[in-house]
């Protein structure tokens, strides 16, 4: 599975300030870690980051108070929210439906806690879609979250969730294919 970086930043940073804060994070990472000197990161078409050149797979994500960063040998995607998102303002159905399949929104309504629910689906599919790296061109329904014995599951994907305090950080890193 892709190792996941975690970086808790000061809350009232500006959109410019998270980003670099991501960049600053994943640069620090790839240099300490994997001996890349002064990484060189582009982006695709789709705006999604690369290394310029080749190596590992890279992806970022940032919320108000978090910045984080995902590196793997196939391609991976990475997200993160706060946990209270959702606690102003729960997500409306018309969202819900949106973003789930009919069988996630039955498990959704099932929950407990259907906002914690419908934000581990939404980080998780946020991350997926980075690992296919197709951005946003792909809608979330097609393709399903399910949460498992052993964790959280989607075809095609090796799938990680965790808490940090007040955050949930979705990892997805694509299948490999032996050939």
């Amino acid at each position: 599975m892709a190792r996941t970086i975690l970086r808790p930043v000061p809350e009232g940073l500006s959109g410019a300030a998270l980003h670099d804060a991501a960049y600053a994070l994943l640069g620090a990472y790839l240099e300490n870690a994997c001996g890349i000197p002064a990484p060189k990161i582009e982006k695709t078409a789709l705006g999604a980051p690369r290394l310029a050149g080749g190596g590992p797979c890279i992806s970022l994500a940032h919320t108000r108070g978090m910045v984080c960063c995902a590196v793997g040998e196939a391609p991976v995607g990475v997200d993160c929210e706060r946990l209270d998102r959702f606690a102003r303002r729960p997500a409306g159905r018309a969202v819900m439906a949106r973003v789930c399949t009919a069988r996630e929104l039955e498990e959704i309504g099932k929950s407990e806690d259907g906002g914690r629910a419908f934000l581990e689906r939404w980080v998780l599919k946020e991350s997926v879609s980075k690992a296919l790296g197709l951005g946003m061109t792909k809608g979330f329904r097609d393709y399903e979250i399910a949460f498992l014995g052993d964790g959280p599951f989607c075809a095609g994907h090796s799938l990680a969730l965790r808490r940090f305090g007040g955050f949930l950080i979705g990892t997805a890193e694509r299948a490999r294919h032996k050939g």
